[in-house]
């Protein structure tokens, strides 16, 4: 099990976006399927940017594409009724295995800490998945000590994602995850890395960490 703290608190979400990529409505296809056609299709929607729909939406993407770059992972957008609390579905990778790990992941873009109801939410969307699924729980601040409590002792495979936010570089600078998980997920462990986001407006330099594969790192 790896651990790092946040470093950068929680701010509040941008007022405005540039919005650049093409919305797709051949034969009612969703409206989008990353940050940028999401962005668009706001645009022409006129929604409102301070909405929980806008914000939880933005959010989701920015996770897929942070887990996608940082925790060997292929995501697809899934959230909608009857999706069980679930927003993103996809595998998870490791050199150990050919097999790929499903995965699914719950994003909660709020101003508090995540605590021991929302790991209870996360146990039980496993109710219906196979024992080989991972479950991860995605949000900006550090989970509470009563959240992590939950995470430890289920007896499901269960991680816990801190990706900060889109004006904050969207990048994961924690990840933690339960015995259960650590049977999953093999030889992997956490590596500090340094990215150039844009963040603020600006291009800058900051500190997240990867998923790395132990075996292959010693070679």
């Amino acid at each position: 099990m790896a651990c790092l703290r946040q470093f950068r608190p929680y701010v509040s979400w941008p007022r405005h976006f540039t919005l650049v990529i093409k919305r797709n409505l051949i034969n009612g296809a969703k409206y989008h399927h990353s940050l940028d056609t999401f962005l668009q299709y706001a645009k022409q929607q006129g929604l409102p940017v301070n909405t929980t729909y806008f914000v939880g939406t933005v959010y989701e993407y920015v996770v897929l594409e942070s887990l996608t770059r940082s925790a060997r992972m292929r995501l697809e957008h899934s959230g909608g009724t009857g999706d069980n609390g679930v927003d993103l579905r996809g595998t998870m990778s490791t050199y150990e295995s050919e097999k790929k790990i499903p995965v699914i992941i719950q994003c909660k873009y709020e101003q508090k800490k995540p605590g021991a109801r929302f790991f209870r939410e996360l146990e039980g969307s496993l109710v219906n998945a196979s024992p080989e699924t991972l479950a991860v729980l995605a949000a900006p601040l550090p989970a509470t000590a009563a959240g992590k409590r939950i995470l430890t002792s289920s007896d499901k495979a269960m991680a816990f994602c801190l990706v900060l936010g889109y004006e904050e570089g969207g990048v994961m600078t924690q990840m933690i995850w339960n015995s259960a998980a650590e049977k999953l997920l093999g030889g992997l462990r956490i590596a500090r890395v340094y990215r150039e986001v844009k963040a603020e407006g600006e291009m800058i330099t900051v500190q997240s960490i990867a998923l790395i594969d132990t075996k292959l790192s010693a070679c």
